[in-house]
């Protein structure tokens, strides 16, 4: 289940969030241009078509952030999509330049929390995490896994706790270095399989790749190398390889 409540939280739509942070018995807030012009387009992005500039001096009403675009409202009643970037040099009613947030590569290479849903193969068997991480340095960070991997024979769920390296944080494609210990439980789905090894402490080194790609998102592949610690003479290993979706504060 919490898989499932990462999942809601990396889909939840924007407009929640910003009531969350506007609060949602305050007022809509509202910026003035002070560039010559604003462009307007029918929808957040730069393939929509252009359909209306507000000019010098206009009042605008902020609605909606959709990453890198803010749907606004004029005092006539219409609305549209204007780049945030574009937002962040207007002022507002009390005169000031809005203070408005505009990650970029730089904010994600200063990151302090990051949460991701990844998808991929253990030992040949699909596997779900889901994760969180706090970045103490822009080289070191501390993470929390959870992972729920569905095998034919078998259900296995994985935490591990990590810790990470990453030499190059300012690069856009970034590797990184991985090493991590936790348990894994062994739930088997028939006779058939040997139940003995239900249960057992792990440990793990691991390689990857962060690949920011806008706003807070970034794509996360990686590979790790797992020695499972069993009560027999030979310990067992296992190899795992994932991508997915994070997005950083």
């Amino acid at each position: 289940m919490p898989i499932a409540i990462l999942i809601l939280m990396l889909c939840l739509p924007v407009t929640a969030w910003a009531g969350w942070l506007w609060g949602e018995d305050e007022p809509e807030p509202m910026v003035q241009v002070v560039e010559p012009f604003v462009v307007w387009r029918t929808g957040p992005a730069v393939g929509y078509p252009v359909f209306h500039t507000s000019e010098k001096g206009e009042w605008l009403t902020l609605l909606q952030r959709k990453t890198g675009w803010m749907k606004v409202r004029d005092e006539k009643g219409r609305e549209g999509w204007v780049a945030v970037a574009a937002i962040a040099q207007t002022r507002d009613a009390t005169g000031e330049v809005v203070n408005l947030s505009v990650p970029d590569l730089e904010s994600f290479s200063d990151r302090n929390v990051e949460v991701g849903i990844m998808m991929g193969e253990f030992e040949g068997a699909p596997v779900t995490s889901g994760y969180g991480g706090y970045w103490f340095t822009p080289n070191l960070a501390a993470e929390l896994w959870g992972s729920q991997v569905l095998g034919s024979a078998s259900e296995i769920l994985m935490v591990n706790a990590n810790i990470v390296h990453q030499p190059f944080p300012h690069w856009r494609v970034s590797p990184f270095f991985t090493l991590g210990v936790g348990h894994i439980w062994v739930n088997p789905k028939t006779t058939l399989a040997q139940p003995e090894e239900r249960d057992n402490p792990i440990g793990h080194a691991g390689l990857g790749l962060r690949v920011y790609i806008t706003d807070r998102y970034f794509i996360r592949a990686e590979f790790k190398d797992y020695k499972v610690f069993t009560s027999r003479a030979t310990n067992e290993e296992a190899t795992e390889w994932k991508i997915g979706l994070s997005i950083f504060f």
